[in-house]
């Protein structure tokens, strides 16, 4: 017969585990905790991923900045003629890829004629349309811009924002 120190053990324990109000809290504080660690986790993995792209961003902006910088385009020559205006160019610069974005044209008063997009260059030889020059190469654009006169000036923007001004006289 089992003695009196043996079933207060069992009876213990028989109530331990019919008594769900200890485990239950600890149960509780562990979902918790897990939970918790586990949205921490989901906003490192979130915040990391936006510091990849933000990182990516600079990168690129930099670059962008730096082909930016190495741009230079100069004017071979300017011709204007039957309302048209030729404008032929080179790329000596340290970019590849210089395209034009915009083209303004001012007349003799300096009072703006309008803003032209050119929408394809063409190289010089052969005479193909290309989008952007690369470091070397030379061609041209023509914008359709009637009713000019005088001593004229305009400018050309790059794709990446860069300024060139030039001049030229219309009949």
């Amino acid at each position: 017969m089992p003695n009196k120190k043996t079933r207060n053990q069992k009876a213990k324990r028989r109530s331990l585990l019919s008594d769900k109000r200890g485990i239950s809290v600890a149960l509780t504080t562990m979902i918790i905790t897990a939970g918790v660690i586990a949205f921490g986790i989901a906003v490192l993995y979130w915040a990391y991923g936006w510091g990849n792209v933000a990182n990516q961003q600079y990168s690129a902006t930099v670059a962008n900045s730096q082909d930016a910088i190495g741009e230079r385009l100069a004017f071979e020559y300017t011709t204007y003629s039957g309302n048209q205006l030729k404008v032929y160019l080179i790329n000596n610069g340290m970019s590849n890829n210089v395209s034009i974005a915009r083209v303004y044209i001012w007349d003799n008063s300096h009072q703006p004629i309008g803003t032209f997009t050119p929408s394809l260059m063409n190289i010089s030889l052969p005479n193909t349309p290309i989008k952007s020059l690369n470091i070397g190469d030379e061609g041209y654009f023509t914008i359709n811009a009637p009713g000019l006169s005088g001593y004229c000036s305009f400018r050309v923007v790059t794709e990446r924002g860069r300024n060139f001004d030039g001049t030229f006289s219309a009949p």
